[in-house]
């Protein structure tokens, strides 16, 4: 669950880079924010879930 947890995260930092690409590029803030949130969104489930299953030494 730990390395899913860390894939959210990296997927959700990639989303977010790709909403700030499509605001720069398309000159469109509302969907440069939604993009953005939604990666903010998928970031925090990555950690939540790291937190709650991380590794144990």
């Amino acid at each position: 669950m730990w390395y899913i947890g860390k894939g959210l995260q990296i997927i959700g930092l990639v989303q977010v880079l790709f909403g700030i690409y499509v605001g720069f590029s398309q000159d469109d803030l509302a969907a440069e924010f939604k993009i953005a949130l939604i990666g903010i969104g998928i970031f925090i489930v990555g950690r939540l879930i790291e937190m709650k299953f991380g590794r144990k030494a």
